[in-house]
């Protein structure tokens, strides 16, 4: 089933997400950043900083 969802940093809508095949996650298309769905709530992902200083 195709859902429609809003990027909660920027608001833009995204449209048509399959949120079964991705496994609850996407990536908003204007601010790029990367987030999961679990049931209604949606959290960022953020990631991880695996350079060594």
């Amino acid at each position: 089933m195709l859902v429609n969802k809003k990027c909660p940093n920027c608001g833009t809508e995204q449209f048509g997400l399959d949120l079964k095949e991705t496994q609850g996650s996407f990536i908003c298309s204007k601010c790029k950043r990367h987030f999961i769905v679990i049931d209604d709530n949606i959290k960022e992902v953020k990631k991880e900083n695996n350079s060594k200083k």
